[in-house]
């Protein structure tokens, strides 16, 4: 008698295979990093105030410094799709073959991970509302919201598609959330350690896996 395959572990290995090789963890953490930097200059006053004189003295290059500071995130997370398509068709993936996939998140995961966000919110404002806490405290409530959220959601995405990594990374990130609420550091410096600290955690999983898919490579060829 002919075994039948397991389909949903067929289907399950699939999924897996885009983040297999760790470049997307590489590509978040990169857009992470530079984000940070990004809302960083964003809240500082010397940054604007330098973005203000320059417009006031060259408003075309004023204009096109804080443009490029802007986008910068973005252009970085576009510009590596090119390159993880190199690599993979180069090595990681020359065996194997292209494989066109998509971003796998649980509409279940989705509904509850906007629920941590959006409760923790009405919550931190409640208690701005009755005298509590700070201004200042009520907009890290923000960052710690998201990266509970945010934690939750790569939780979510390691269950489905079975990748413990995953798990942990969200787990380990929403925990290192938790920490900005209590950062003696204003809010523009609060938000870089929250978005480098993410970016750091991708990028290190990312790291770890994509030297292991190449390792694999070589023993293979």
């Amino acid at each position: 008698m002919v075994e039948q395959p397991n389909v949903d572990k067929l289907i399950q290995q699939t999924r897996q295979y885009e983040f297999a090789d760790g470049l997307r963890d590489l590509q978040l953490g990169f857009y992470f990093a530079i984000s940070g930097l990004t809302f960083w200059l964003i809240f500082d006053p010397r940054w604007m105030s330098f973005i203000f004189t320059l417009i006031r003295t060259n408003r075309a290059w004023g204009i096109l410094v804080n443009f490029v500071s802007v986008v910068l995130p973005l252009v970085v997370v576009l510009g590596m799709l090119p390159i993880m398509n190199y690599l993979r068709r180069r090595w990681l993936w020359r065996e194997s073959g292209m494989v066109k996939s998509r971003w796998v998140v649980p509409k279940g995961v989705n509904i509850l991970s906007a629920v941590i966000m959006v409760g923790t919110i009405v919550l931190g404002g409640l208690l701005r509302h009755f005298g509590k806490v700070d201004d200042i405290f009520l907009l890290r409530v923000l960052w710690a919201a998201t990266g509970w959220s945010f934690g939750y959601t790569w939780i979510g995405v390691g269950r489905h598609i079975g990748l413990k990594r995953y798990i942990w990374m969200g787990a380990i990130g929403g925990m290192a959330s938790t920490i900005v609420l209590f950062l003696p550091f204003g809010f523009g410096e609060t938000t870089m350690v929250f978005w480098q600290t993410w970016g750091l955690i991708l990028s290190i999983s990312g790291v770890i896996v994509l030297r292991r898919a190449f390792r694999s490579v070589q023993e293979n060829s």
